[in-house]
């Protein structure tokens, strides 16, 4: 692949990821690039790549922090192409490190831990919303990124309630067709868009009847991954109500 440029000498994705890599061996969480002052700009400009970073004091420690290292893990699935999770330490005492990036973003001490999404260098958004791992996927998705869902899909529950909630069969085809674009090629998204068509062909006794085969299969002896499966099967279907 040919070089590119951004704003000095020329790299090839492959050091770029090399760069990712060995960024990941220095952060406090296992999935994430730790950046400063000096490579932030570079950073978060790398030509065709999206980069959520997260602004937070040094050590971070507790829920919230778990909650990150927890979304983190989720930036190596192979189907995430394109993007970095990354983390701005930002020292309050001594050295005082990164705080010319907290400064710059007009953040205080007591805002942190805060999220932004930047694209080609620019800020795109701020999360607003809780610090959750589940919400944090969910806004890193709404912003372009095909990224893996946390527990459900926030966005397919909503289609799912509203799917449960008409009789109209043209206002339920319109909403199975976009389930079926949104989903892609997504494992646990397809099961809405199954579980939709189940509906469509067997009505709205299929969910019942559904989750309760599959709480039964549950009772049997299984394997991790099939367990897994069913499990994600359940809870998909509890949406649709």
């Amino acid at each position: 692949q040919a070089p590119t440029e951004f704003g000095g000498p020329s790299v090839t994705t492959m050091s770029l990821l090399l760069a990712a890599v060995v960024g990941c061996a220095a952060s406090t969480a296992m999935g994430a690039v730790k950046i400063d002052s000096v490579t932030f700009d570079k950073f978060v400009s790398i030509p065709g790549y999206s980069t959520l970073v997260k602004f937070d004091k040094s050590y971070a420690y507790g829920d919230k922090e778990d909650e990150f290292k927890k979304l983190a893990k989720l930036a190596n699935d192979p189907k995430v192409d394109k993007f970095f999770i990354a983390e701005v330490p930002i020292q309050e005492y001594a050295d005082k490190d990164n705080d010319d990036l907290r400064e710059r973003f007009s953040l205080t001490i007591d805002q942190l831990p805060v999220y932004k999404f930047f694209r080609d260098g620019q800020e795109v958004a701020t999360h607003s919303g809780e610090i959750k791992a589940q919400e944090l996927a969910a806004f890193i998705r709404k912003n372009g990124v095909k990224f893996p869902a946390i527990g459900s899909i926030p966005e397919l529950d909503q289609m799912a309630s509203a799917f449960m909630h008409t009789d109209d069969v043209e206002k339920r085809n319109a909403l199975l067709a976009e389930a079926q674009e949104f989903a892609g090629d997504d494992t646990k998204a397809g099961m809405y868009v199954k579980a939709m068509k189940k509906v469509l062909e067997k009505g709205k006794t299929y969910i019942e009847k559904e989750s309760v085969r599959v709480g039964k299969l549950l009772t049997g002896t299984l394997t991790e991954e099939k367990k897994s499966e069913l499990l994600d099967k359940k809870m998909v279907l509890s949406q649709f109500v």
